[in-house]
């Protein structure tokens, strides 16, 4: 399995948006901007089994997922809990910081532990609310796509819309007890890092 970025997302403007390419699955996971290199990855591996993933549904992490699945007809995956929110510009703060969203539904919606199969993948997904209120963490073998749950060394805020610190409080508890140190974080913003890393260095979880 290979993971690469897409897009290396700034705060305030869009997320790190991930390629995740095996075999038999191309994966895109939180388009926070449509570009011609997410619909051309898509597009070059049109002979694998095919997925838009989100985290969660602010702006910046699915501001180019409709148009990415008009061009390559590619469907997007959401938690059930989150999709509300794609339709909700007040929710997924559409139009305050960048061009109004227009408003679209998920093709399919995900529950927490839910495992699904994209191709040769297995997947296994996560609510974690807190930074929103049915964010995903998406475990793909040893990789965990954290949305903005969990960074380098700091983590996700609570004061947006759907926020909640007592909530984020007990989701990153909950992902402590169950990935090992070796689990690799791949965050909606900013640097790589690990479960183990986080654990010993980033002052949130002591």
């Amino acid at each position: 399995m290979r993971v690469e970025f897409l897009l290396k997302g700034h705060l305030a403007t869009y997320s790190n948006c991930y390629g995740i390419l095996t075999e038999k699955a191309a994966i895109v996971v939180d388009p926070g901007k449509y570009t011609t290199e997410l619909k051309d990855f898509l597009v070059s591996n049109a002979d694998k089994t095919r997925l838009i993933l989100i985290t969660h549904a602010h702006y910046d992490h699915i501001g180019g997922a409709l148009q990415l699945r008009e061009q390559t007809g590619v469907k997007i995956a959401i938690g059930k809990n989150e999709e509300f929110a794609l339709s909700d510009k007040a929710y997924n703060l559409s139009g305050r910081f960048t061009p109004a969203i227009p408003a679209f539904n998920a093709d399919y919606t995900i529950e927490d532990e839910e495992e699904f199969a994209v191709g040769d993948l297995t997947i296994k997904a996560f609510e974690t609310p807190g930074h929103t209120i049915g964010g995903m963490c998406y475990l793909v073998d040893d990789c965990l796509f954290s949305g903005d749950m969990l960074f380098y060394q700091t983590v996700g805020r609570v004061d947006l819309p759907g926020g909640n610190i007592t909530d984020m409080k007990e989701s990153l508890d909950r992902m402590m007890w169950l990935f090992d140190d070796e689990v690799k974080v791949y965050s909606g913003h900013g640097e790589v890092t690990t479960i183990g890393h986080e654990r010993e260095y980033n002052p949130y979880l002591r």
